[in-house]
Formats: structure tokens, C-alpha cells, sequence
């Protein structure tokens, strides 16, 4: 059994820190927390738990911050998490019986990015050794150090169900673009094909308000996508494209070819899975968009988890059933679009329109069954 340590960088989460810091108590070692530069109460609130503090001169450089955290860390384990997050360790014993594994170098959690989001396997844990340290300046990784070691002493990465729940992204985040924005230029002018930062920075440029420069870099990042071999293809690729499509749509612009192109190189994106259908039912193509809207709502977004993606909630629980309710409506079927009106009532934010229309439903239901019982009759003569 090994000993844990949580290795943080911080800068101004006065917002956030304590959270994190609740939820690393009692389940690790060790909390090792390393301030960038907070000039709010950050580090007043950090000094109120157990953890071993230090200083380091922000240098537009994640990975030498997070390299100076591990190099203070004493456990066996490094957990690499963010102010903004929270770990949930289901069972009391579970991250005992996770680092007591010899067999190995690394766990993959399950990570939440958004609240309301499901969630994707993405690495957290790992050995504390010297050969596994972060590269880059900005979506630093040390998958590559992980690599060297499961390589050289025969080790494995495994999945364990450990929970990193993502809250940052809740507030608004445009106040990190004068430091992300040239970060993540600098990354893609060395690496022009780390699709993520090109994802990244356009997400950056539309909270901005340039529309037209995230357009720019959501299609640089999907036509670098799209130029990968089908060997080196993932489903997370398609996070420019995703966005592209759905910015292009908003500004009312033809997005279909886009759209069929992706969807034919990712075909069990679900997110373009709901985007076409939505574009199906409001062009009345029913026969299209019901057996798609059927087989999203019937995913139950609190279980569901795919390791390579991590998909909004909302979709699951009351957007689909909601679209296939007008699915069945407009085929005359308003029994069927009531019930599901009010599935979609008990989490859609706008509860009461939805009971509104499912009232309405069943009101077309009540009226709709004398004149079934009556042609009934006329068939068999009674």
C-alpha cells in the first residue's frame, strides 16, 4: 500500500479552494500546494487545512509549476488535480487497494469536465517517480513519461472508479483569455496538430466575442482532425468540428455538409447525433430524427459512461425526450407525446412549459379516442 499525495497549483481560487481541499482531506496522505502568485485570500483559506505549502514565480508554465508540486510530494502516488475540482473515493478503503497494486504505473479515473456532464476516463494517479515528470507549457501531459515507465518495467495502466468532478467551468471564464490565448498559440506554433489546443483556442476567441476567429480555429482544428490517418483516429477529434457545426448553425449558416461529413467520420459521436437530428425534426423528416431521439432518450445519463467522451447530461435526460414528444405529437400519437412531455418535465429547466404541452397531448388523446372507437366499430360492424 502506497501513500498519496495531492499535488496542486493555485492562483486566485478563492472561490473554489476549499471545496477541493474538503474533498482531499481524510482520503489522502498528503496534500502538497503550490501557489503561482494569489493576491485574494487563496492562500489564507488553504492555511486553514493540513497540506504543505509553497511558492512558485508564475513563468507561463504549467508543467515547471506542476513539476516543482511533485518534486515537494513524499507519497508513492501523485494525484494530479485543480482547485476547481473535487475527488470522490467511493468505499473507505478504495484508494488503499488502488495504490497497493504493484502491477501499476498509472489508474485512469472517471473525470467529470463539466458539472451535469458524464463522465470519460482520463489519467490522475500515477507513481511518484522521477522518470514521469509534465511537458508544455499549456495542456501539459506526462502521459509520455507514464509511457517510459510501463515500458521499461513491464507495468499496466488501469481503470479504477475513483470520480474527479470538474466545477470550474461554471463561472465565466473569459477572464483567462489574456493568458490562455497566447499559451495556446505559442503550443500550436510548435505542435500544430494537438487538435485540443486548437479546440481550446477557439473556445477562448467565441467567450471573447470574435466569432469569426473561433470559426478560424475550429476548422484549422477540424481539417487537422480530418487528416489523420483512420488508424490514429479518436472520438474526442471532433471537438472543433462539434463546435464549428453548432457556431455556423447559430449564425444561421449552412452547416450540412459539415455535419454529414462528420458524422460519417464519427459515427458514434453522440452530440452529432443529437445535432442531426434536431435538424431533421425542424426540417419534418420524422422518419430521420425518431429512431435517433429514441435511442438518446433512453440513456440514463446518471450511469452512462464511455472512456473516450465525456457528453452534457441535458441531452439525455430532457432534451431528446422533449424532441421525440414533438416527433409523436406530430404523428398523431398524443398518448405517447404526453407520457414524454412529462419525462422530459421532471429535469428540464423550463418545467412548466413542458407539463403545458403534455396537457395538451392528452387532451388531443382524450378526443382523439371516440373517433378511434367509432371507426373501429364501422370495421367490424358493431
Amino acid at each position: 500500500m502506497g501513500r498519496v499525495t495531492a499535488a496542486l497549483i493555485v492562483r486566485n481560487e478563492s472561490g473554489t479552494i476549499e471545496g477541493c481541499l474538503q474533498s482531499l482531506t481524510g482520503q489522502v496522505d498528503e496534500i502538497v500546494v503550490v501557489d503561482t502568485g494569489s493576491r485574494d485570500d487563496t492562500v489564507a483559506k488553504i492555511k486553514r487545512f493540513p497540506v504543505n505549502l509553497h511558492r512558485f514565480d508564475w513563468c507561463d508554465d504549467f508543467s515547471a509549476a506542476r513539476n516543482f508540486a511533485i518534486d515537494h510530494a513524499r507519497g508513492d502516488w501523485i494525484l494530479y488535480i485543480d482547485a476547481d475540482e473535487r475527488l470522490a473515493a467511493p468505499g473507505a478503503d478504495n484508494l488503499a487497494k488502488i495504490t497497493a497494486d504493484d502491477s501499476k504505473v498509472a489508474w485512469n479515473v472517471r473525470f467529470h469536465p463539466r458539472v451535469d456532464w458524464t463522465p470519460y476516463a482520463e489519467i490522475r494517479l500515477f507513481r511518484n517517480d522521477p522518470r514521469i515528470r509534465f511537458r508544455g507549457a499549456i495542456h501539459e501531459t506526462m502521459l509520455g513519461g507514464i509511457e517510459i515507465v510501463r515500458q521499461a518495467d513491464g507495468k499496466e495502466i488501469g481503470d479504477c472508479d475513483l470520480v474527479l468532478q470538474h466545477v470550474g467551468y461554471e463561472s465565466d471564464q473569459a477572464y483567462k483569455n489574456a493568458r490562455n490565448i497566447p499559451l495556446l498559440r505559442a503550443r500550436l506554433k510548435q505542435e500544430p496538430d494537438h487538435l485540443y489546443s486548437w479546440w481550446h483556442l477557439g473556445e477562448c476567441l467565441c467567450l471573447g466575442g470574435d466569432e469569426d476567429a473561433a470559426d478560424a480555429a475550429w476548422s484549422e482544428g477540424a481539417d487537422r482532425a480530418r487528416a489523420l490517418p483512420d488508424s490514429a483516429r479518436k472520438l474526442s477529434d471532433a471537438q472543433s468540428v462539434t463546435s464549428l457545426i453548432r457556431l455556423r448553425i447559430s449564425r444561421g449558416q449552412d452547416a450540412s455538409e459539415l455535419l454529414r461529413a462528420a458524422r460519417e467520420r464519427y459515427p458514434d459521436h453522440l452530440s452529432l447525433q443529437w445535432i442531426e437530428a434536431t435538424i431533421a425534426l425542424v426540417a419534418g423528416d420524422l422518419g430521420a430524427a425518431r429512431p435517433v431521439l429514441q435511442t438518446l432518450a433512453s440513456i440514463d445519463a446518471d450511469s452512462f459512461y464511455d472512456p473516450r467522451i465525456s457528453y452534457q447530461k441535458a441531452i439525455f435526460r430532457w432534451l431528446a425526450k422533449e424532441a421525440l414528444a414533438l416527433c409523436h405529437f406530430r404523428a398523431g400519437d398524443y398518448a405517447e407525446a404526453a407520457r414524454l412531455y412529462r419525462l422530459a418535465a421532471v429535469h428540464s429547466p423550463d418545467r412548466q412549459a413542458c407539463a403545458l404541452k403534455a396537457l395538451l397531448a392528452e387532451r388531443r388523446a382524450k378526443a382523439q379516442a371516440p373517433s378511434q372507437l367509432s371507426a373501429g366499430r364501422a370495421r367490424t360492424g358493431g
